[in-house]
């Protein structure tokens, strides 16, 4: 293993230390029409909406490749729509940042669901990245709040870069472990293995899932060491760290697009308005 460094770059944040400002992005009223799939047409931005879905796509991309490795696009228009047209606007804007949307899935509406596993109950759910069921994990995720919880359900974020430049000043002794492979899920005919920290050149990209990895490992016949434990409670340690975290309320039409090998998510508990249809739904989608 080459010898860790800290990460210099803007995504290496702490949570108490951003603003609005660091993240907040409104949607202009133009862009409505393009993300329901109307013609494009040539011409000033405010008066042509797929010029000006263009330009928000480009601020967006330099926000998730430049910036902190997310942001908010605040403003769709989600009132009136079904959980499936918001679902179809949040795909068609995936796609206007040319990137290559997942395939459409049920499970891309998140509501909570009797029997369901973690992610689709009101119980509170950890900082982690999306697994997903492919070979290889999405390099982007994005959120579209459709409803909101009558209370609760705040996002939760935090940077892997900020957690790694920690472990290298407080307990650099957990890193060697953490560069080396866990198995995150196994299933019919694969297993994904790969480390928590991973070098692609210059970028450090960052897989966890504390709850998938003691998972997977018992299912490889590989239960944790207490080694392999304390390098993992040194991570959770950090992500417990209230300076570390970032709480985003998402309120209806709020679109959370993040590096997903780069920003750790997750909520607090919440408890729904009375009614199936008046559950808290958010819309998402997968992105290579």
């Amino acid at each position: 293993m080459t010898q860790p460094a800290p990460v210099t770059a803007l995504t290496a944040w702490n949570g108490h230390a951003l603003g609005e400002a660091d993240w907040l992005i409104q949607l202009p009223p133009s862009c409505s029409r393009a993300l329901d799939g109307r013609r494009e047409d040539t011409g000033p931005a405010e008066e042509f909406p797929g010029v000006a879905l263009a330009d928000l796509a480009t601020r967006v991309t330099q926000r998730l490749w430049n910036g902190r490795g997310f942001v908010v696009i605040r403003g769709f228009p989600v009132d009136g729509r079904t959980d499936q047209e918001c679902a179809a606007m949040c795909r068609r804007f995936a796609a206007s940042l040319g990137s290559t949307p997942r395939p459409a899935d049920p499970g891309d509406l998140v509501t909570v669901t009797d029997n369901a596993g973690l992610g689709k109950t009101n119980r509170a759910l950890a900082l982690h990245t999306d697994r997903t069921p492919a070979p290889h994990p999405p390099r982007l995720l994005g959120l579209l709040c459709v409803r909101q919880a009558a209370q609760g359900g705040e996002t939760l974020l935090a940077s892997g870069h900020t957690v790694h430049n920690r472990l290298l000043t407080d307990t650099p002794w957990a890193l060697p472990r953490l560069y080396q492979d866990f198995h995150f899920g196994r299933g019919p005919g694969f297993d994904r293995l790969r480390p928590v920290f991973q070098r692609y050149g210059a970028d450090l990209r960052v897989h966890y899932n504390r709850r998938g990895i003691e998972r997977a490992q018992h299912e490889a016949g590989a239960p944790l060491t207490p080694d392999d434990q304390a390098s993992l409670d040194a991570v959770d340690q950090i992500l417990s760290d209230p300076r570390t975290l970032l709480r985003i309320p998402l309120h209806p039409g709020d679109l959370l697009w993040m590096d997903n090998t780069v920003v750790l998510h997750g909520r607090t508990a919440f408890t729904d308005p009375p009614g199936p249809h008046a559950r808290r739904c958010l819309a998402r989608v997968w992105v290579d």
